[in-house]
């Protein structure tokens, strides 16, 4: 008698699952990564530890966005990206491929550009992980730890939309495109209702959404937190808050000043632009006039090396601007030497120069020549 085959029970047949249900899970498992690290926002200014509560490695600026993978006990593990100008990069420090090599910190942006916005300010030695270089400027990425009060979360972005929607099922009734326009907006305060109006204006991930408040008692103005006063605000004004730092809120305030007390803004000097900036962009900027704090480190004379410079040439060797760990050739005029000279050397100088090369030839260090200088 011939053997009866045997059936296999179903519980055992491979199941092939649906074609629309098995690429609904591929999509899914693919968007993973991106809900395990979130994407936040950097309300408030803020600091960048190695561990909660840990060393400080960099001063965030409200704005930054981060990527938030882990919380404990208040505090949120994030990984911060940005550029630095390679002139700030150092070698490898405890585990990381470069590190920060300036004495007073280096800006890190979000372009490869010298007027990128800022992110943060590193400190001197962080160690990070470089991603990638464009030209002269690198790509760096660090994980470490920040407070979670000082984060909220980031706007979805309109490729995260889309996919959100691409995993929605096809069947889901649509919502009708007249349901909105049939409801009646929702009142506006007078106070907002022309701002508004005239621009439409939302926070988004890179601004805070501002506040009107009003004085409670005539209050002082200062330049910054802990720092010299402008003046008085009388308790009528209205201000409006932009930012908090510390029990610090900065405010703008509008109002009228007569006609006879303005006067033209000195808007060809720079004061903004660094050192760093000369050697990205040195055609950008030559022939423009800075303002600068810089260290004098000595006054010295022009070897024939230095090609843009004329032989025995006086120039003042420093370093600076402000904290930025660059040295500077400030080339002198005759009739400010012995000014020069009689700085002491390490002694904080106020410098006006126009660029005579961002680059010079063969160091690479900045040209300019001196228009005043006056000792801090």
């Amino acid at each position: 008698m011939p053997r009866r085959a045997m059936r296999r029970p179903k519980c055992m047949r491979p199941h092939t699952p649906h074609p629309a249900i098995h690429s609904t899970w591929i999509t899914l498992a693919l968007l993973t990564p991106v809900c395990l690290a979130a994407q936040s926002t950097v309300s408030s200014p803020t600091r960048l530890r190695v561990a909660p509560s840990g060393t400080v490695i960099a001063d965030v600026r409200a704005g930054a966005s981060v990527a938030a993978t882990a919380s404990h006990d208040g505090w949120s593990k994030v990984t911060l990206e940005g550029y630095l100008h390679r002139s700030v990069v150092g070698g490898h420090r405890a585990g990381y491929s470069i590190s920060v090599h300036a004495a007073g910190g280096a800006l890190l942006r979000a372009t490869p550009s010298g007027s990128g916005r800022v992110l943060a300010l590193l400190t001197d030695g962080a160690g990070l992980t470089k991603v990638s270089t464009r030209g002269d400027w690198i790509r760096v990425r660090r994980t470490a730890w920040m407070i979670t009060s000082s984060l909220r979360a980031a706007a979805p972005t309109v490729a995260e939309r889309k996919a959100t929607r691409s995993t929605k099922p096809s069947s889901a009734p649509k919502q009708a495109p007249t349901a909105i326009a049939r409801r009646a907006p929702a009142p506006k305060p007078a106070a907002e209702s022309t701002a508004v109006a005239e621009g439409d204006v939302t926070p988004d991930s890179t601004t805070q959404a501002v506040t009107a408040l009003a004085l409670a008692r005539r209050a002082t103005l200062y330049t910054a937190p802990d720092a010299a006063s402008l003046g008085t605000i009388d308790s009528s004004a209205r201000v409006t808050a932009v930012a908090r730092d510390r029990g610090w809120v900065r405010v703008q305030v509008e109002g009228w000043v007569r006609a006879q007390d303005l006067g033209p803004s000195d808007s060809t000097v720079l004061t903004t632009i660094s050192a760093a900036d000369l050697r990205a962009q040195p055609d950008r900027y030559r022939g423009q006039v800075v303002r600068w704090v810089v260290q004098k480190i000595a006054v010295e004379r022009a070897d024939p090396l230095r090609k843009e410079m004329a032989p025995d040439e006086p120039y003042i060797l420093a370093r600076g601007p402000g904290q930025e760990n660059s040295l500077l050739y400030l080339a002198l005029p005759p009739s400010l030497v012995d000014q020069a000279k009689r700085i002491d050397p390490l002694a904080s100088i106020t410098v006006t120069a126009r660029v005579r090369a961002g680059r010079s030839e063969p160091s690479g260090v900045p040209l300019l020549d001196v228009l005043s200088i006056a000792a801090r």
